[in-house]
């Protein structure tokens, strides 16, 4: 089931499954390495899926940007109504 994760840098990021990812229309793959994400991650400011690995490799790299936080924001609960997460 889909939910929203915490992260050190204050990114909005949902976990989610394959199968959420293809419900919502998506393929489940990862926008990163190009392979499948049976856990994926979407990071809302970027409007993209990772895997696991791609995610944590990310996050140790990702600097937040205050600026970017109306299209995060935008992003993030978009996706919230489409998972149906509260």
């Amino acid at each position: 089931m889909a939910r929203e994760v915490k992260n050190e840098k204050g990114f909005k990021v949902i976990e989610v499954s394959l199968i959420e990812c293809v419900q919502w229309g998506g393929l489940g793959i990862c926008d990163n390495c190009n392979n499948s994400a049976f856990k994926g991650y979407y990071v809302a400011v970027l409007n993209q899926v990772f895997c696991e690995d791609c995610y944590k490799k990310w996050c140790e790299r990702a600097i937040y940007y205050p600026e970017d936080s109306r299209i995060e924001e935008h992003n993030f609960e978009r996706y919230k109504k489409i998972l149906n997460i509260d």
